[in-house]
């Protein structure tokens, strides 16, 4: 996602009145894809910057990390946020990578560093913890001396100083922590909370983990239509069950009209996309956009090459690859690796999260294409975006298929082998551009 859509320059009204709500007051915001609700839930921790604690929670790691480049390119601190899973276990995670020194080649079981953007923290062992601590996790397995000298979560640490330099490519004194993870306890009180798409966590959540540590108020932003965790309540029952004051934004402003007559038929829902569609001003449809294009292959290979083919030829950059499952991701990212096109991932090799996970998403990076399943792209926003194996073999669910959709802001290709999604039975032929390339795969063949 470019920088730059991180501002907002020119309010409407809906936007308005959500940023000039007061911060005291607990709301819900919701709105479809592309009205800016991410964007206004880290507006809303401006408005709590500096009048107290403030935090914003979300679902996903991959969301963590796109959101706290929002933050930071906002000047708020970036990480005052956290997902689900390390809100529950952890707090704060900070950024950076971890280094222990070596005492004679043992590990010295005392000091940590984080290295950052060329800054490095230093953090010496506490006999006793407070609440100003650091603990130290792990984000995969490591070598068992890393475990055997810090465990996981009982280990704490005080930051005593910050250096300018320290040389750590000194492998004699200082080894690389793999997946190591300082974190920041999450106070027992946060004044401000913010939850980003509200809707994949559950009314009993809110009630039962989020209010017990509100100090002034709660701000949920969510969209029921793009709802992916089986788990979550829609936005309309998080509603009843608060109580609280609903504001609505009103406004379309990523897809171009020429991808949201299309979206809108893929939700399967009552949405409108094209009334108060505000992309470039409301001129954002055919020709002055492209229809998506939607082609069918003879195979999941072709589908790749094609891929490879418009990201080269085209020169194509904020580029978003958006698989149904992880197996998918690494697929696609292997495939494209070896055609020499290096990317942007996050996926995990093994079944339990966060453990085992490969994440080298860069969201300042627009020229490496992310790769991405549809679950890890909620809120999310690419100029051009490509959705391959939608095929009736693909298992996602309808929300799913609509959100990765939903993420293109200038192009959307859908490609497809074998009998494709019934996700796009009810688009109108005339919104979209077919390509049949079985038929010239079969010519070339028979050629």
């Amino acid at each position: 996602m470019r920088l730059e859509k991180w501002f907002i320059s020119n309010l409407d009204d809906s936007q308005r009145k959500i940023i000039t709500q007061n911060i005291e007051d607990s709301l819900i915001v919701k709105g479809a894809a592309g009205s800016g609700k991410t964007n206004l839930a880290i507006h809303r921790a401006r408005l709590a910057q500096g009048k107290g604690t403030y935090a914003i929670v979300i679902f996903t790691i991959a969301l963590k990390r796109m959101v706290s480049y929002g933050m930071k390119a906002l000047g708020l601190d970036h990480e005052r946020i956290a997902y689900d899973w390390a809100w529950n276990h952890r707090g704060f995670d900070l950024t950076g990578d971890v280094y222990c020194e070596l005492t004679g080649g043992a590990i010295d079981r005392d000091v940590l560093y984080l290295v950052n953007d060329n800054k490095v923290r230093k953090f010496k062992r506490t006999r006793e913890k407070s609440s100003t601590s650091y603990g130290i996790d792990f984000g995969d397995w490591v070598a068992e001396r890393f475990y055997c000298a810090f465990g996981r979560r009982t280990s704490w640490f005080d930051e005593v100083s910050e250096i300018g330099y320290l040389d750590v490519t000194n492998e004699e004194r200082f080894v690389l922590i793999p997946s190591g993870t300082m974190y920041k306890q999450a106070e027992s009180t946060i004044d401000y909370l913010i939850i980003d798409e509200a809707q994949d966590f559950n009314v009993s959540k809110y009630k039962e983990n989020f209010l017990p540590k509100v100090g002034k108020s709660l701000s949920l932003f969510g969209d029921s239509a793009q709802q992916m965790n089986s788990q979550g309540s829609n936005i309309e029952s998080i509603e009843s069950a608060l109580g609280y004051d609903t504001m609505s934004l009103n406004y379309n402003y990523r897809l171009p009209k020429s991808i949201a007559k299309v979206a809108q038929k893929i939700s399967g829902a009552n949405i409108d996309l094209m009334s108060n569609n505000r992309k470039d001003g409301g001129n954002s449809d055919y020709p002055n956009y492209p229809k998506p294009v939607v082609t069918e292959f003879s195979s999941e290979d072709q589908e790749l090459e094609d891929i490879v083919n418009k990201i080269k030829m085209e020169d194509l950059d904020d580029v978003a690859i958006l698989v149904p499952d992880e197996a998918a991701v690494i697929r696609v990212n292997e495939f494209l690796n070896k055609h020499e096109i290096q990317t942007q991932v996050h996926y995990r090799t093994g079944q339990v999260v966060p453990f085992r996970t490969i994440n080298t998403l860069d969201f300042s990076n627009n020229d490496l294409p992310c790769i991405l399943t549809y679950y890890a792209a909620k809120g999310s926003e690419f100029d051009n975006v490509f959705v391959p194996f939608a095929n009736s073999a693909n298992t996602a669910s309808r929300n799913a298929f609509y959100v990765a959709c939903t993420r293109a802001s200038r192009q959307l290709f859908i490609s497809y082998s074998g009998k494709k999604t019934s996700y796009l039975n009810d688009v109108n032929p005339k919104d979209i551009e077919m390509v049949d390339m079985t038929k010239q795969s079969q010519e070339a063949t028979d050629w």
